[in-house]
């Protein structure tokens, strides 16, 4: 079977075969990578819109947990650019691909010496680069990436119950805003001095990190008290098992995933297709003991 795998005639059909395939994940890679980065986009323009909105309120100018108020237009400081560059990345990678493929598929007709040289080198090239971005984007879909441990999670972790969750509805579950907590707040535009309004902010029952959220005195006499507690287990920990309980941290994750895992699961999965192209391709680049590489130089 080892003989069988490894001879000319099945190494040029494998060749082609795989390049083939190849060709089907450039558009994959492409497709994947620009649903991403849109997705990615809108997490980010709705993130500024929210800035916008909150910083117009004159009590909360500077102190708008996750924006940058000072800024014009007031935008979102929590950090964006890591989990959309392997989708980018990505990108790029399935369009080297696409013409690398068609290198390698001519490699495998004409049966060239140069061209299949030239496929060898740009599909180790595009190996490691898709490597890289897969190990990227799982990193961001796992949550260990250090911009999430560092300044997504630091932005929000002491102050989750002052951000609105409910603004981002589309990109967090239900749970990640079933708890609410109503403030008075004035519009900076108001010239009357006692024009305030209640604005309600939305957010997780159980504390960032996992830890359930007992006896909470500021929400005492309120049914936020009620619901808290009820998201308690006999640990004091977050009881995940109800569906309307859920921390912070698991709302940046769940997020998170959607970004990064279709990326890395794409990347890691065509890898093993590529580099049977890249066996296939270097034993027909030495050619055959029986001298039908007809055309070697």
């Amino acid at each position: 079977m080892a003989a069988l795998c490894c001879t000319y005639k099945v190494s040029r059909r494998g060749l082609l075969l795989t390049t083939m395939l190849t060709f089907l994940f450039s558009i994959i890679f492409i497709g994947v990578g620009s649903v991403s980065v849109r997705f990615g986009a809108s997490f980010v323009s709705e993130a500024n819109a929210y800035c916008q909105e909150m910083c117009l309120k004159e009590n909360m100018e500077d102190e708008v947990v996750g924006c940058n108020c000072l800024r014009d237009p007031p935008a979102t400081e929590l950090p964006t650019v890591f989990f959309m560059s392997p989708a980018i990345g990505m990108i790029v990678v399935g369009i080297f691909t696409f013409f690398t493929s068609i290198m390698g598929c001519l490699g495998a007709i004409r049966e060239r010496n140069v061209i299949l040289s030239s496929y060898i080198c740009a599909l180790m090239l595009v190996i490691i680069l898709q490597f890289g971005f897969g190990v990227a984007a799982a990193t961001v879909a796992s949550g260990n990436s250090a911009q999430v441990q560092g300044p997504l999670n630091g932005v929000l972790k002491l102050h989750y119950q002052e951000f609105d969750w409910s603004s981002m509805e589309f990109f967090f579950p239900k749970a990640c805003y079933v708890g609410s907590r109503d403030v008075r707040i004035r519009e900076a535009s108001s010239d009357n001095a006692t024009d305030w309004e209640d604005y309600t902010f939305r957010f997780p029952l159980c504390s960032f990190n996992g830890n359930c959220v007992y006896n909470d005195e500021t929400a005492r006499g309120t049914d936020l008290f009620d619901m808290q507690n009820q998201c308690c287990d006999s640990s004091r920990r977050c009881n995940f098992d109800n569906e309307d309980c859920t921390s912070g941290e698991k709302c940046i994750g769940s997020f998170l995933g959607r970004v990064g895992a279709p990326i890395a699961v794409v990347a890691f999965f065509a890898l093993v297709i590529e580099i049977c192209a890249l066996v296939f391709a270097c034993i027909i680049r030495t050619g055959s003991p029986s001298g039908k590489y007809g055309d070697r130089v």
